[in-house]
C-alpha cells in the first residue's frame, strides 16, 4: 500500500520499438473512438489507455489531429485493399450486375467484420477536425474516380448511354454503399449483408435493363 502522502507512480510501459509503438498507440485511439467516439481522442486519452506517459505519445504524433489523420489514412488503406482485392483483374468479360453486387457484398461484409475500422472511416465529416475532413475528401475522391472508371467500362458501346452522367452515377453509387455501411453499423441486425446486398443488386440490374449491351 502507497504510504500517505507519496504519489503512486504510473506502472512502467515496457519498451517498444518506434513503428511497434506507433501502432499500439493507433490501436489505443481506434479503440477511444469506437466508445466515446472522435472528439474523445487526445493525447492524455491515448497516453492514458495505453498506460503510457504523454512524452511517449509525442514521441510519435504531434497532437490529437496528427493521431486521427494517420489512423484514418491507416484503416482508410487496410479497408481499400479490402475493396481493391473484391474487382476483378479482368473487366472485358466481366458481367456489369455481378461485378456490382460482389463489390457492395464484399463492402458490407467487410464493414460488418471489422466495425472498429470501418466506425473510424464512415464518421459523418463534419464531426471530425479539418484535417482529417481533407484527408477523407482526398481518400473518398480517389475511390470515386475507380467507380468512374469501371462504370464507364461497362458502359461504353452500349445505346443510350452517351449522355449518362458518369462521375454522378458514380457519387450515387459511393453514397448508397456509405449509406448501407452505417445502417449495418448502427443496426447489424436489421440491415446484414445479405439485406444490403440484395438490394444493390435489385440497384444495378434495374440500371442495366434500361441500358442493355448492343447484341
Amino acid at each position: 500500500m502507497t504510504p500517505p502522502g507519496i504519489a503512486r507512480k504510473r506502472p512502467y510501459a515496457p519498451r517498444m520499438a518506434p513503428a511497434e509503438r506507433r501502432e499500439q498507440l493507433l490501436d489505443t485511439a481506434l479503440r477511444i473512438i469506437n466508445t466515446e467516439g472522435v472528439a474523445g481522442v487526445s493525447v492524455d486519452a491515448v497516453a492514458k489507455a495505453a498506460g503510457v506517459t504523454r512524452p511517449v505519445v509525442y514521441g510519435q504524433f504531434t497532437d490529437s489531429n496528427h493521431i486521427l489523420r494517420d489512423l484514418l489514412h491507416r484503416e482508410g488503406e487496410r479497408a481499400l485493399a479490402q475493396i481493391a482485392d473484391t474487382l476483378p483483374a479482368d473487366l472485358a468479360n466481366a458481367d456489369p450486375v455481378a461485378v456490382f453486387t460482389h463489390v457492395a457484398g464484399s463492402f458490407f461484409t467487410a464493414v460488418t467484420t471489422h466495425p472498429e475500422r470501418w466506425r473510424a472511416i464512415l464518421l459523418p465529416v463534419d464531426a471530425t477536425p479539418l484535417p482529417v475532413r481533407t484527408y477523407r475528401r482526398q481518400a473518398e475522391a480517389a475511390i470515386r474516380a475507380r467507380f468512374v472508371d469501371i462504370t464507364r467500362h461497362f458502359l461504353t458501346g452500349r445505346p443510350g448511354t452517351e449522355t449518362v452522367d458518369v462521375g454522378l452515377l458514380a457519387h450515387l453509387l459511393l453514397t448508397a454503399m456509405e449509406e448501407g455501411g452505417r445502417l449495418a453499423l448502427r443496426d447489424p441486425d436489421g440491415y446484414p449483408p445479405q439485406r444490403l446486398t440484395a438490394m444493390a443488386r435489385f440497384m444495378a440490374e434495374t440500371f442495366f435493363a434500361r441500358y442493355p449491351a448492343d447484341r
